[in-house]
């Protein structure tokens, strides 16, 4: 919440071991920042994950990313510069990435 309130871009891992509260935190995150009227994008690796946690899509739905990622010299995300998700996107103080570790790297290069 520091690096938010302070203006501090950057990316931040949580990683920890099953039942130690990472579901719970970063729910606390996202309703923290919701609350203080900011946007916050909650995407998952998974399908499951995202079912289970408060507004999260899957990265691939939600970020537009190329499937075929790997065969691309340059790999970007499916959205227009000026469409409704690019604003939200600009605009969010916060994307958390549930499980992105799951991810192949160049998903999270695609997202940069």
């Amino acid at each position: 919440m520091k690096a938010i309130d302070d203006k501090n871009s950057g990316l931040y891992f949580l990683d920890a071991p099953g039942g130690t509260g990472k579901t719970f935190l970063m729910s606390v995150v996202l309703a923290t920042v919701r609350a203080r009227s900011n946007i916050a994008v909650a995407v998952a690796f998974s399908g499951i994950t995202a079912t289970l946690l408060e507004g999260f899509r899957t990265a691939y739905s939600a970020l537009k990313l190329p499937l075929n990622r790997q065969t691309m010299e340059e790999p970007t995300c499916n959205i227009a510069k000026h469409s409704a998700m690019a604003k939200v996107l600009s605009a969010s103080k916060i994307i958390i990435w549930g499980e992105c570790t799951m991810a192949h790297k160049r998903a999270l290069e695609t997202l940069n």
